[in-house]
């Protein structure tokens, strides 16, 4: 069974998922995700309008994927 908690209504939004955890601060034009998973502790700054974590499935491991792949130089 796939246990998933999601808050995205506010400023700070919370993914808590069995392979990682975000917590991400979402201002007009950038986020700033703090990433708690196996492989990666840390913060990525990210253009909000991308909508990261929902292309990913509301996956954190799979987010931190799709941000190297979209900002492979950074943002």
């Amino acid at each position: 069974m796939d246990r998933r908690f999601i808050s995205e209504h506010h400023t700070v939004k919370l993914l808590l998922e069995p392979r990682g955890a975000i917590v991400a601060f979402t201002m007009k034009t950038h986020s700033y995700l703090f990433f708690v998973t196996r492989r990666f502790v840390g913060f990525k700054k990210i253009l909000t309008r991308d909508r990261i974590v929902a292309k990913a499935g509301y996956s954190a491991p799979q987010a931190l994927d799709l941000i190297a792949r979209m900002y492979p130089q950074g943002l």
